[in-house]
């Protein structure tokens, strides 16, 4: 029988779990891989090399803008989240996976993954489990 996988990931953390019964017929949780995202804890400035004002060349009006790049870098962070689901569930053989994410990107990272991936998807929470410890994971998925 190929087990059931638990994912659980964040802007920071993506986790999988195997979920298997153990010999008295007990369901138990195996964390398969870990994936923190140490780019996702440094700040704007620790990531850019131009400090704004710093920037002397022709056409300098553009100091001091945004340009969305916390935006931008929110998405690529959702896409290699998507990347990293698929890769993880294409590895290792399985009947159907449990997903959860918080509530803000859940359904984002849903949208990137192929049709395919999500077909055996049995239980998609939107809440973030990725600091409960794995003894008590399972209990949020059976409620």
């Amino acid at each position: 029988m190929s087990p059931k996988f638990i994912i659980v990931a964040d802007l920071q953390h993506f986790k999988l779990f195997n979920n298997t019964e153990n010999v008295a017929g007990r369901e138990t949780l195996e964390l398969v891989e870990s994936i923190d995202n140490l780019q996702a804890h440094q700040r704007l400035n620790e990531k850019v090399s131009d400090q704004q004002g710093n920037f002397q060349g022709v056409g300098a009006s553009g100091s001091g803008e945004d340009h969305n790049i916390a935006q931008e870098e929110e998405h690529r962070r959702l896409k290699e989240i998507a990347q990293q689901i698929t890769a993880a569930l294409d590895a290792h053989s399985h009947i159907d996976w449990y997903f959860a994410a918080p509530k803000a990107i859940n359904n984002q990272i849903i949208e990137l993954l192929d049709p395919a991936v999500t077909k055996n998807m049995s239980i998609n929470l939107h809440a973030d489990l990725t600091k409960v410890p794995a003894d008590e994971l399972l209990g949020h998925f059976t409620k």
